[in-house]
């Protein structure tokens, strides 16, 4: 085997590859990225068994062949290569030369007959969304995923399709996002194989850094019972789906709460900003956020207290109907949230000191809805 390729153009292929290289050091195939010479140019290749990744570079094919090479010794060699021509060699004996200007590096290869057989999904069956829209969705929603929990299911984002419409819905326990797009998904929709399952948080996060902010740029997304693959230009990520049941969201959200509050977000997030530079204490190895919320007439007064100091501030609200309110949280949660608002205002609406606050963003949502949700803390005397 051997290729000529541009250092640059190889490197955004490689770096995406690398989000289905494994990192448990389990099996030197799953460690490394598979070389395959195509009519295209360059194919890499990469599966931690669980996620896998297909690419194709631009390259003057030499001499066709393949070879499985270790991926983060490979991308780090490739960075500091002196000039953009790169070319790389394998011999019979699987050594693998890197080649650019006057530096050389060999590395011990593998036989690309060895590499791990990559899922394939057999199906037609696919829709078709825009990846900026695909991205605005998911970044508005991660913060909700959840890290470990004894459910599975919280560990991913569920996606809900219909004839007119995609959901996605991520939850953590103690916080709840919430996004309907109104589009036409183009396809039949009765010819897919399922319209509801959910995407590793893993998979979440890799796939936000492969998609493009270009509402014009496109992808299909096909689904089975056990995989999902978003293919977009050049590029091909897949993924295990998470089996299991979703929770029942629609029961979570409520319906009608008494309390209504409509402010500007800028003044809500700068507040809660500045109240979480006291609201952090440490306590028995635990880590504190509390920051209380007094709702009054046409105020809300923020409110934090720990062993640094305390901190006070009054937000002046555009409205406020059905009653006052003390209510408890962890800043943490409300920040995560006020951090992917995208409107100039937000409604609040709140029941009791025990129940989860709702935001809804206000304004043009460009055809999407959003909803989050908040668990407040029980207040303890003192706070």
């Amino acid at each position: 085997m051997k290729i000529k390729f541009d250092k640059n153009k190889m490197l955004e292929k490689l770096t995406r590859a690398m989000s289905a290289v494994s990192k448990r050091n389990t099996h030197p195939f799953t460690e490394g990225v598979l070389l395959e010479t195509v009519p295209e140019g360059l194919r890499i290749s990469s599966y931690d068994m669980e996620k896998s990744v297909r690419a194709i570079v631009e390259a003057e094919v030499l001499i066709e062949g393949g070879c499985v090479i270790n991926a983060q010794r490979l991308l780090n060699i490739i960075r500091v290569m002196p000039e953009n021509e790169i070319t790389l060699s394998v011999s019979e004996e699987m050594l693998a030369s890197i080649r650019s200007g006057r530096s050389s590096f060999s590395l011990h290869a593998l036989a690309a007959k060895d590499f791990p057989a990559m899922p394939s999904i057999a199906t037609k069956e696919s829709f078709t969304m825009s990846q900026g829209v695909l991205k605005k969705m998911l970044s508005a929603t991660i913060h909700s995923i959840a890290k470990l929990d004894q459910r599975p299911v919280l560990c991913g984002a569920y996606f809900k399709l219909a004839a007119d419409s995609i959901k996605i819905v991520t939850c953590d326990s103690y916080t709840l996002s919430y996004c309907n797009l109104k589009t036409p998904i183009l396809t039949m929709i009765d010819s897919l194989e399922r319209t509801s399952f959910i995407v590793p948080g893993r998979t979440v996060e890799e796939l936000l850094k492969m998609l493009s902010d270009d509402e014009d740029s496109f992808l299909t997304i096909m689904v089975t019972q056990k995989n999902i693959i978003f293919n977009m230009e050049n590029l091909v990520f897949s993924s295990r789906l998470v089996e299991g049941e979703y929770i029942d969201y629609d029961r979570l959200i409520p319906k009608e709460q008494p309390i209504e509050l409509l402010m500007r977000s800028e003044d809500f997030h700068a507040a809660l900003t500045r109240a979480a530079l006291i609201s952090e204490e440490r306590i028995a190895g635990t880590t504190k956020n509390f920051v209380k919320l007094t709702l009054k007439e046409d105020q809300m007064l923020i409110t934090s207290k720990s062993a640094t100091g305390d901190v006070e501030e009054i937000i002046e609200l555009a409205a406020h109907k059905g009653g006052d309110l003390v209510i408890g949280f962890n800043c943490l949660y409300l920040m995560d949230t006020m951090n992917v608002v995208d409107s100039d205002e937000i409604k609040m609406t709140l029941s009791t000191p025990t129940n989860s606050v709702t935001i809804e963003p206000q304004g043009d949502g460009e055809g999407a809805e959003y909803i989050y949700m908040v668990l407040p803390l029980k207040m303890k005397e003192g706070n």
